[in-house]
């Protein structure tokens, strides 16, 4: 096992090679790993497990479509991905059963289909279609793409990845490489690329060895600050299901301007950001709406943590698991300092993966619901870069946005982002158990909640509900 020096090291001796050298060695390496087995990461083995539980379950499709339009090259576009899954060995990796543990078997590189179809009318059903049909990790890779035209030189490039192997992260590292790749290949060049300083699954093999030799002080945190945490149990419209579905419906959320700005300078004043403020009043509206006073949110973080992960394709993303007090009815003021303090804390102890605070906190099985998270939230920062490109190579590209495929995560999840409108999002849903009339509801809940703590943070949280 190398270390970051000495891969540094050995990137800068690859560089200095020809050409044809260095693609000779690298073509070595990619035959040695092809067909070894590799541990699975504390993330994986979890979206593993549940994929083997529900394999017709499609809540942890990754998709990103983009509009092209202009002379697009089908075969360009089929090589562009093949060169990117060459690169990416996470890309063609199959999950499979070594006794009683799944491991992961990177299979050598070969060409990337591109289903290709006419579309007529509306897009969004083949798209959702798309989005939705079942992987099969075991004996087929994780990636699909479609190439669907709609007219003339109009098309929708539909990219689905399991989360598996993939995160939001990844996404831009994918359409940059994508982009150069194509782009290559129309000028029948070699793509302009850095050497990868790793792949993931030496990282995951890392993180597997680290967990086994580190001290348990972050775990440890996680196991005192979560022992005891009450579900979240909202009320619901319709009987829970015996076992979780992840059906899902979606409802859109926005905060004028001004508003959101009178609760960043809230936050401000209170030494805190607008995610603090923000999931402190999504804190307040769901206790307020459960009646309870404890209660847990999850958070996803990015986990990467080291440069050399940067430019890595790979399911790095975990969640912070941050528990609310909601006790003693606190004014907004004081609910923020508490969520300021839950959320640094979380942050020293980021490191442990959600999946092993789950395994340590040895939870009454439950196949209703979501462990330990029924909630979830988050603050994006708007897409940019490569994700907003407008361009690949001789085509003009823009964002085809995704319709709502019916699915969720959680019972209850916001994801929002500030935008010069104000603040925009959605609220999803589990349609199992809530109407699309409550969700309605609990966006007005929250969207109240927000202009009454920037308005008056000295309100308490008895006072915060909306009339």
């Amino acid at each position: 096992m190398t270390t970051p020096d000495q891969r540094a090291a050995l990137l800068s001796r690859l560089a200095e090679l020809p050409p044809e050298r260095r693609e000779a060695l690298l073509g070595l390496a990619r035959h040695r790993d092809a067909g070894r087995t590799w541990p699975l990461s504390f993330g994986q083995e979890r979206l593993w497990f549940l994929s083997r539980f529900d394999p017709a379950d499609t809540t942890y499709h990754t998709p990103w479509c983009v509009r092209l339009r202009g002379p697009v090259d089908a075969d360009g576009i089929a090589a562009a991905f093949t060169r990117v899954a060459e690169r990416h060995h996470v890309l063609r990796t199959r999950f499979r059963l070594a006794g009683d543990r799944p491991v992961q078997v990177v299979v050598p590189a070969g060409p990337v289909a591109v289903e290709r179809s006419d579309v007529t009318g509306d897009p969004a059903p083949a798209v959702v279609e798309f989005v939705n049909r079942p992987f099969d990790l075991e004996a087929g890779p994780p990636l699909r793409v479609a190439l669907m035209r709609l007219a003339g030189e109009d098309f929708i490039l539909c990219v689905v990845l399991h989360h598996i192997v993939v995160d939001g992260w990844s996404l831009d590292v994918l359409m940059r490489e994508l982009a150069e790749c194509y782009a290559a290949h129309r000028e029948g060049r070699r793509p302009l690329l850095a050497e990868l300083p790793t792949q993931y699954t030496d990282v995951a093999a890392e993180d597997r060895s680290r967990a086994e030799s580190e001290d348990t002080a972050h775990l440890d945190h996680w196991t005192r600050t979560l022992a005891g945490a009450p579900v979240l149990d909202l009320p619901a419209d319709h009987p829970r299901p015996a076992r979780w579905t992840g059906r899902g419906g979606q409802e859109s959320l926005l905060v004028p301007d001004e508003v959101i700005t009178r609760l960043e300078g809230v936050a401000r004043q209170q030494r805190c950001t607008l995610f603090m403020a923000l999931l402190a009043a999504y804190q307040a509206t769901l206790g307020l709406a459960a009646g309870q006073r404890d209660l847990c949110v999850g958070v996803p973080v990015a986990g990467r943590n080291r440069v050399e992960l940067e430019p890595l394709i790979g399911y790095f993303a975990t969640t912070l698991a941050l528990r609310a007090d909601l006790s003693g009815d606190p004014t907004f003021r004081e609910l923020l300092k508490r969520t300021r303090l839950a959320v640094f804390r979380g942050l020293q102890h980021a490191e442990v993966p959600f999946e092993r605070i789950l395994g340590a906190l040895r939870l009454p099985r439950d196949l209703s619901r979501p462990p330990l998270l029924q909630a979830m939230f988050n603050l994006h920062n708007l897409p940019k870069g490569d994700l907003l490109r407008t361009a690949m190579a001789d085509l003009a590209v823009e964002v085809y946005p995704m319709p709502p495929a019916g699915r969720t995560k959680a019972e209850i999840s916001v994801d929002v982002w500030r935008g010069p409108e104000g603040l925009g999002g959605v609220l999803d849903y589990s349609s199992d158990l809530f109407s699309a009339g409550t969700a309605r509801r609990l966006v007005r809940a929250f969207t109240d909640v927000v202009e009454r703590a920037g308005a008056d943070p000295d309100l308490r949280l008895s006072d915060l509900r909306g009339v």
